[in-house]
């Protein structure tokens, strides 16, 4: 059985659970391990799983590295996963079909919401009425209305929230924003990102259970504010492909890239977004399917452009994004860190070649010009190679699940709270929206709050 990266660096022995490191070649330049060993009883956190699915599965196994957090109770509406749940993290855990169990318990403080997406704003406002405060897997919304409802409740009752683009509170995205606003890129005008996956598994088409029935699965409970359609183990597994419960991948993946761009850029969202894409090769496969497996967008903002491209037919590059400016490029993705300097270079000598020789002369000389007469090539600029390079030890998510429960207890807005999920979301929302509606242009009016 294959094993994800964070099970291949445990079980190498490069980190120990909880642990990230920075590391420049073979030197280790920045690390970040759980916290003390122990933690008093009065400041253990006591959290709830609403949704124990993969990723919630794997969140969890983050809340546990760090000390003094302690995994209480599980809802799920398929009763295999409380099964497993019990199974992965004890029989003590109390599992439950309602999620409302785990509301109502004055216990328990904080809750990690990884249910679909059409659940998240009914699901995080509930939570924060009953007093917890909420870690949500992305996206934050299934529409852009839903934002509001969730800002609002957020104001309201003062509870922390944070949403799972975990990118926010990597060391190499610490690292990048260091370089962009210290300047060493320049003027950055030209953003380009990638995501690309290769399985069906990536393609959201996972295996269906063989017990995955009426009987196992709580399908009213799971449609909930859904359009209701009669029961089918295809849409509960992999809902990601309908647009009833998802955004495919718009509030899958170009959520993490947004939420990072606008970190890094201090931008807080896009001006306007258009989006060109088919499902080319699933639909073959999978005819049922509705989303794209091949989106390209260009968002635009006040000073540059944001393209990302994103596959599920190929693997190839996997993950990045470019940084591309006037004096240099930073190369980011989920486990690597590069800086190009970008030396450019005047390099009109074939232009001034055509001037009469007289004024060649007198046109180096007033310039202070040096080879301006040599042999003129294609590419006018001199990169002089790798500047810097940096890669990851360890899960990112380790790092943003600590801060949200270093949030929790010392009452400090997250870095990723309402409005920075909201603003992710909304880009995410209106490429579907161009996506949707012919590729047409939808232009987000930021000081109204509205789509044009």
């Amino acid at each position: 059985m294959a094993i994800n990266r964070r099970e291949f660096m445990r079980r190498s022995g490069l980190v120990t659970a909880g642990t990230v490191a920075l590391r420049s070649g073979n030197k280790i330049i920045w690390a970040s391990s759980p916290g003390p060993a122990s933690v008093p009883p009065s400041d253990t956190l006591r959290v709830g799983v609403i949704g124990i699915g993969a990723r919630a599965i794997q969140d969890a196994a983050s809340f546990l590295t760090v000390p003094g957090v302690e995994l209480v109770a599980a809802a799920d509406v398929y009763k295999d996963r409380l099964v497993r749940a019990k199974e992965l993290f004890g029989e003590k855990l109390e599992t439950t079909g309602d999620y409302r169990r785990i509301l109502e318990r004055k216990d328990i403080e904080a809750v990690l919401i990884a249910s679909p997406d059409h659940w998240h704003k009914t699901m995080v406002i509930e939570a924060m009425d009953a007093g917890k405060d909420i870690y949500c897997e992305k996206p934050m919304t299934y529409t852009i209305e839903d934002g509001f409802a969730i800002m609002d409740a957020e104001k309201r009752t003062g509870r922390i929230l944070q949403i799972g683009s975990q990118w926010v509170n990597s060391p190499l995205t610490d690292l990048a924003k260091k370089w962009i606003d210290e300047g060493r890129c320049g003027q950055i005008t030209l953003i380009k990102a990638w995501e690309n996956r290769n399985t069906p598994a990536g393609a959201w088409f996972y295996p269906i259970a063989p017990d995955g029935n009426e009987e196992t699965i709580d399908w009213k409970s799971w449609i909930g504010p859904a359009p209701q359609r009669p029961f089918d183990a295809r849409r509960y597994f992999r809902w990601r492909c309908y647009w009833d419960y998802s955004g495919g991948l718009q509030t899958d993946l170009v959520v993490h890239h947004l939420n990072t761009l606008h970190y890094l850029m201090k931008e807080p969202y896009p001006r306007s977004a258009i989006t060109y894409g088919g499902t080319y090769r699933w639909k073959k496969i999978y005819p049922e399917t509705e989303v794209p497996d091949v989106v390209q967008t260009l968002f635009e903002y006040p000073n540059f452009t944001y393209n990302v491209s994103l596959t599920l037919n190929s693997s190839s590059q996997g993950f990045g994004a470019y940084f591309m400016g006037t004096k240099g490029t930073v190369q980011v993705s989920e486990t690597e860190l590069a800086f190009y300097p970008d030396d450019a270079l005047d390099d009109y000598g074939w232009v001034v070649a055509t001037w009469p020789q007289k004024m060649q002369d007198e046109f180096v000389k007033e310039n202070n010009i040096v080879g301006i007469n040599q042999p003129w090539s294609p590419g006018t600029a001199r990169v002089q190679g790798l500047g810097e390079h940096y890669d990851i030890i360890g899960d990112p998510t380790d790092l943003h699940v600590k801060a949200f429960v270093e949030c929790v207890r010392s009452h400090k807005k997250s870095k990723e709270s309402g409005v920075e999920g909201h603003n992710a979301a909304v880009g995410a929302h209106i490429a579907n929206m161009s996506y949707r509606n012919g590729s047409r242009k939808v232009i987000w009016d930021g000081k109204k709050a509205s789509v044009i």
